[in-house]
């Protein structure tokens, strides 16, 4: 996910990971970390453990 950000010295882009589910009817946004900060394989490890806690899935068996 890239968000930018306004100030009076110009504009800064961050770049960071962002997972996404529906759950009941509405979508959840999780924001992982930092793509300076992550690879993407420790994003993705993060962001199955952090779904499959919000659903309730043994997260081990992942």
């Amino acid at each position: 996910m890239e968000k930018v950000k306004q100030s009076r010295k110009g504009s800064k882009t961050y770049i960071y990971w962002l997972a996404s589910w529906r759950k009941g009817g509405k979508t959840r946004n999780v924001h992982l970390g930092s793509c300076r900060k992550m690879d993407v394989a420790e994003a993705r490890r993060k962001a199955r453990k952090t779904k499959a806690e919000a659903l309730g899935i043994n997260a081990e068996s992942l």
